[in-house]
């Protein structure tokens, strides 16, 4: 490390470091304050009953194990873990410790660019205008996006672990550049382009290809290349359980390939002009023609440009490529989620962008004029901080965060869908009602906004209008199974459980392996007293969700019931490893210890 000091010197070179954290930590010291939002941040660490018990052996097992969420990112389950084991649940800590890996990676960079030849300003400016921007907004002061995060330290740390192996090739340096390659993909499966990046930067900065030749630089990638295929299969399996990946045949390759060309011209305007930005950008299929049209050309004149421009400026070529290949993962040629492009996903590739932009600009700038640029350069960069201060303070809860993203897309029907959430949560019932309403007036064949406004009336009492609400997502056309299992869950609350069983054997017609269906089924018929019967379909449930504790609890119930004391106490004394402090999972493991004792 001690070679990124060798220019500029060390007295130049933290001042402006520490201009760069100051200037951070003014813009983001507010997320100190910030609750956790209704928006995966629950999923992820409050609700989850692994992480939110902190780290453990266990807890470490499951994190290498468990497709949970629809990801496979041990890392990041592992850093969510370490808050909780120190901090609790306290979501202002989640959020600093957030904002210290966002100035870890700053400085990272920092550092990194200057080890190849950037200096001092050409480096700082990059940093500034990669750290400062509004799009960092949403990977930092969104808690369930650690793994954005970690992944680009990981990131960084392998390249700068390849650029030292560069310079004095032996096995321990790629090792370690193997290592931190693996590392960045159990993060985030974002990282499955470095074999793509490592090939660039040997291009430029570090210049190998006329020393190694392609060959071996190639062959120098196959244990890269197999890193990313192990993760993109784990990646794909976990997707494809939760059902997150559409199929070719939901959206076309057409519609994809047009979503993937408008949002590179999407990206590259934020990154300029970052106005209007929020939580969620529709997928939407009605891009104009004159939208994709110049968005392709845009892209085929760049390419063009910096392909010609390859021999005098090939940070060009390298910085763009970076920027665009980086990028490949999350464009939606492979669709997943409901997105068409993300703040979050520009955390790594914006970094090539305005390398590009920032060492072009200093070799066309007359020697004379660069500080003056610069300056121009530092005045846009406290523009972006000032943007960036003022985005962040929509993520202080839900409710100010999916307001921003339904005021930024007024026909976004999945913002107003979990505004109506947040809103329900804080029970302002009347707004909660205005925004599923209005979440309905865009789709009204939206089953999951139906299912929830449905429990919202139910927490409100009114269980009529939310019997009906349930039945309008039970049409055809919609079928949310989740309406099922809501209103088999009101018919449990009313006493009528022949009724709740019936709702619920229809479900499991055309959703089997559904786990919210078989766990209530489970428990339906455990509460008829058909202890024998329930045990399918709470091993059914148990199976798509082995970490949820509820299920385990009613399984080892119905297993008392049977007789079965001793695979009942296993039930109990599993959820106690997972939750020490669980008083049901307690209890009844005393209550059962008794009876072995009264049958012994």
């Amino acid at each position: 490390m001690s070679g990124f000091f060798l220019k500029d010197g060390e007295l130049r070179v933290y001042p402006v470091v520490g201009v760069i954290f100051l200037g951070l930590l003014l813009a983001y010291w507010q997320v100190s304050e910030f609750s956790f939002v209704n928006f995966d941040d629950h999923e992820y660490v409050v609700d989850n009953p692994v992480v939110a018990n902190g780290l453990s052996w266990i807890a470490a097992r499951w994190a290498f194990t468990a497709f949970y969420a629809a990801n496979w990112h041990p890392l990041a389950w592992l850093s969510h873990m370490l808050d909780v084991t120190f901090f609790g649940l306290d979501s202002g800590r989640h959020h600093l410790v957030a904002l210290g890996w966002h100035l870890a990676n700053t400085a990272l960079l920092f550092f990194l660019l200057r080890r190849w030849g950037g200096g001092l300003w050409r480096s700082a400016l990059v940093t500034i205008l990669f750290a400062w921007h509004p799009l960092r907004v949403e990977s930092v002061a969104w808690v369930a996006e650690r793994k954005d995060l970690l992944c680009a330290f990981f990131w960084l740390v392998t390249l700068i672990f390849y650029t030292s192996y560069s310079a004095r090739p032996d096995w321990r340096r790629y090792l370690l550049t193997f290592i931190g390659a693996a590392l960045a993909l159990m993060a985030k499966p974002m990282a499955v382009t470095m074999p793509f990046l490592l090939l660039l930067l040997d291009y430029w900065p570090l210049q190998r290809y006329a020393k190694f030749g392609i060959k071996r630089l190639l062959l120098e990638k196959i244990p890269f290349v197999l890193l990313i295929v192990a993760s993109a299969i784990l990646t794909f399996m976990a997707q494809r359980q939760a059902g997150a990946v559409s199929s070719a045949a939901e959206l076309g390759v057409l519609l994809r390939l047009t979503n993937a060309i408008v949002a590179y011209g999407e990206y590259v305007k934020l990154l300029l002009w970052p106005q209007d930005l929020a939580v969620l950008y529709r997928y939407r299929i009605d891009h104009t023609v004159m939208k994709v049209f110049c968005s392709t050309i845009f892209l085929i004149g760049c390419c063009g440009w910096v392909f010609r421009e390859r021999q005098r400026y090939p940070f060009l070529l390298v910085g763009w490529c970076w920027f665009l290949g980086t990028l490949v993962p999350v464009i939606g040629l492979v669709q997943v989620g409901g997105q068409a492009w993300a703040d979050r996903y520009s955390y790594f590739p914006a970094i090539g962008f305005w390398l590009a932009l920032v060492w072009y600009g200093y070799e066309l700038c007359p020697v004379n004029r660069r500080r003056v640029a610069g300056g121009v350069v530092v005045v846009v960069a406290l523009f972006y901080l000032s943007l960036t201060w003022h985005q962040n303070r929509y993520w202080r809860n839900s409710v100010a965060l999916f307001q921003r993203a339904a005021a930024v897309d007024t026909q976004n029907s999945v913002a107003y869908n979990l505004l109506g959430l947040a809103f329900a949560k804080v029970e302002r019932w009347a707004d909660s009602d205005r925004a599923f309403a209005r979440a309905l007036e865009i789709n009204a064949r939206f089953g999951q906004a139906l299912v929830n406004w449905g429990n919202a009336l139910q927490e409100q009492g009114r269980n009529l209008e939310a019997e009906q609400v349930y039945l309008k997502a039970m049409q055809p056309g919609v079928r949310e199974v989740d309406a099922y299992v809501a209103l088999a869950t009101l018919r449990k609350k009313e006493k009528r459980l022949d009724e709740a069983e019936k709702i619920l054997l229809k479900a499991s017609q055309f959703a089997p392996d559904a786990p919210g269906v078989n766990y209530n089924l489970g428990t339906v018929l455990l509460s008829r007293g058909r202890a024998a019967d329930s045990l399918h379909p709470l091993r059914q449930a148990l199976a798509n969700r082995p970490y949820h504790m509820k299920t385990r609890i009613n399984l080892g119930i119905a297993l008392a019931h049977l007789g079965r004391l001793k695979e009942a106490e296993q039930q109990f004394s599993y959820v106690l490893q997972i939750d020490p402090d669980h008083a049901q999972a307690r209890y009844n493991l005393q209550q059962l210890k008794r009876l072995q004792k009264l049958g012994s």
